[in-house]
């Protein structure tokens, strides 16, 4: 009955975990992106198996959906590229945005929100 208890109580919280910095889960299409995972700075998802090869489009800002701030290489948009492998933490970025978007084919997948 514990463990059902724990598992309910864990479904009811949005799939993020942290050792620090902790996010908000503002959407989430769990269909595409299965889990996320964030330390410091590092924020990983997993993609759902039929969509490793995909590309995601990452955005960050200090205001939620405005501002967006640009990446190391001078673009407001980072692309990821596909080829990954299956159950993997993929799509790691290092950012201390307050926000954070993943796009997949010009839809908004995942939306973070620093605590």
């Amino acid at each position: 009955m514990k463990a059902l208890l724990l598992f309910i109580g864990l479904t009811m919280i949005a799939p993020v975990y942290a050792g620090q910095d902790l996010f908000n889960v503002l959407s989430q299409d769990t269909n595409l992106v299965t889990d996320v995972r964030s330390e410091d700075k590092d924020v990983w998802i997993k993609l759902a198996a039929a969509n490793l090869i995909d590309e995601i489009t990452v955005r960050i800002s200090n205001e939620n959906k405005d501002f967006y701030r640009t990446w190391f290489n001078k673009n407001i948009d980072l692309v990821s590229k596909g080829f990954r492998g299956d159950q993997v933490w993929s799509d790691r970025v290092q950012t201390e945005a307050n926000y954070i978007e993943y796009w997949h084919n010009n839809v908004l997948v995942l939306h973070l929100e620093r605590k």
